[in-house]
């Protein structure tokens, strides 16, 4: 297990390296997650941010990462326990293999057999190699959970145009296709986002994943270069494409997830409980001059 307390250090400390901390109090747009409240109120002064305005793109991943931190660390405190319960496995495990090993050697073969060196090479190596396989397992999971959930394919291009679709659009420049996180204006292609053609509570952005997919968190950008973004919104999802659920609170009632503050800053949300769907649509609640969104949805394909 030291090899999976090592490679957890290095993953946290390249995380927390990477990152621009101030001393700005941090207001309620800009939690990272809805289901660890808990970790904010132990350093509500303590707000740490990266300026993603037009980020390299190899500095994504880090500006993404820095709100996570605490929950991350969360995390690695429920694999603790998970690790624990792993050791006690194996550690039974070997007993019941060094016991059967034990009572074969005594009822089928003499010291002298010159089978049993063999026996116990064998069995060893099996039991090694077991070992080996269940650290590495647990090992990639503990990586997991503090990288969190990635994105689905939007920014990326992954998810088709034709899978990004919405209520209206203002014309072709303003459509879904537009409404890729991190995009930004483009003079042969469109805007830097989606933009509605009617500011009312009747509209909404959806993206078709192609398959069933655990669905952890979405991701949401203002419009570039505009002061024009989506304030709150809701979160419907379906398999079909027909049947719609809400995502809904802990106490069943439709969770209503805040937006953004401004055009460029990612707002992120993880969903306390992850949905496997195929599609995703955000139902527009409130906007900020005009209804337009940049989006990346969050999770692992099954």
């Amino acid at each position: 297990m030291a090899h999976i307390g090592v490679v957890v250090a290095l993953v946290i400390a390249t995380c927390i390296c990477s990152t621009v901390c101030d001393t700005q109090p941090q207001n309620q747009a800009s939690k990272a997650t809805e289901d660890t409240p808990q970790l904010y109120d132990r350093a509500p002064n303590v707000h740490c941010s990266c300026n993603c305005a037009m980020p390299a793109q190899t500095d994504r991943q880090t500006c993404d990462s820095v709100d996570r931190i605490q929950a991350d660390l969360d995390a690695l405190l429920a694999w603790k326990g998970t690790a624990t319960n792993l050791l006690h496995h194996l550690k039974n495990s070997l007993q019941m293999v060094n016991k059967s090993l034990d009572d074969f050697l005594e009822k089928r073969c003499s010291p002298e057999s010159s089978h049993v060196e063999d026996v116990a090479t064998h069995v060893t190596t099996i039991v090694l190699e077991e070992i080996d396989r269940r650290i590495r397992e647990a090992t990639e999971h503990v990586i997991s959970r503090v990288k969190g959930p990635g994105p689905l394919g939007v920014e990326s291009g992954q998810i088709p145009d034709t899978h990004i679709t919405a209520s209206s659009e203002v014309n072709s420049a303003h459509g879904p296709r537009r409404a890729r996180l991190y995009g930004v204006y483009d003079r042969r292609d469109g805007t830097g986002a989606w933009c509605a053609k009617s500011n009312d509570g009747n509209q909404w952005l959806q993206v078709d994943l192609g398959k069933p997919t655990e669905i952890q968190g979405v991701v949401t950008q203002g419009r570039f270069g505009y002061h024009q973004w989506v304030e709150t919104y809701k979160l419907h999802f379906s398999t079909d494409g027909n049947n719609w659920r809400p995502y809904t609170d802990a106490s069943g009632r439709q969770k209503v997830f805040q937006g953004n503050v401004d055009s460029n800053t990612p707002q992120r949300h993880l969903l306390a409980d992850p949905v496997t769907a195929r599609y995703a649509r955000f139902l527009i609640l409130t906007w900020k001059n005009h209804i337009c969104m940049r989006m990346e949805v969050l999770g692992n394909y099954n």
